[in-house]
């Protein structure tokens, strides 16, 4: 059993995708994480992000690891935890390289796709999980939420790891990312087709899993 969530930056897929697999018993796939992992070690290699052909190498040779936890997942790249890490704004904005290089996503869905051939029952979130790397998913989301709403969220969440967070800059930078996302040719943020559409706006993370749970079990 295959269950995509996709949705904006902010919008909850993380936390939900999260609660939702152990809700079902099934594996987590934070495929996300790939693209802020590969940013991460080019910065820690010096790798040229604006290089796609240089990224691409660099995907190809990474060893980069997903580890099921009690929190959902650990990243390891050559065995070193980078879970922290590759969260803090600084690599949220790098992440844009991985991401939006046609190269690299080639490179990486593949990986994704080898990931969920392992896990066999899973739930993965993304920004085209549904529509590209699991196109053939047996039960499609689709989450949103206002850009406000999403920002305190994101800083609310760095805030309470430690980080530092201002607001109005995680703000614009949604808003940015948002426009960036949508408007991109290679894996665009869309609502799949046959997906179930959520607005998160006015709920917490216990009813969306809860909605989405009844909607899985109904469709499966």
């Amino acid at each position: 059993m295959v269950i995509t969530i996709d949705g904006p930056a902010g919008s909850g897929k993380s936390t939900v995708s999260r609660k939702l697999a152990v809700r079902l018993g099934v594996a987590y796939l934070d495929t996300g994480a790939t693209y802020r992992g590969l940013a991460h070690h080019a910065v820690a290699s010096g790798t040229d992000l604006k290089d796609q052909h240089a990224l691409a190498d660099l995907a190809r040779r990474i060893d980069l690891r997903l580890i099921p936890d009690d929190s959902g997942v650990r990243v390891l790249i050559s065995g070193k935890d980078v879970s922290a890490e590759i969260r803090t704004p600084e690599i949220t904005a790098l992440t844009r390289h991985t991401a939006g290089s046609a190269l690299v996503r080639g490179v990486l869905v593949d990986l994704q796709r080898r990931i969920g051939s392992q896990l066999g029952d899973f739930v993965t979130e993304g920004r085209d999980q549904g529509s590209v790397v699991f196109p053939d998913a047996d039960v499609k989301f689709y989450l949103d939420a206002s850009p406000e709403i999403r920002a305190r969220r994101r800083t609310d969440e760095l805030l309470a790891g430690g980080v530092e967070a201002d607001y109005d800059e995680i703000l614009q930078s949604i808003i940015d990312r948002d426009r960036r996302d949508i408007a991109r040719r290679v894996g665009p943020l869309v609502k799949p087709d046959g997906a179930i559409v959520i607005d998160t706006s006015d709920m917490n993370v216990d009813q969306v899993t809860e909605a989405m749970a009844r909607a899985v079990e109904e469709r499966t």
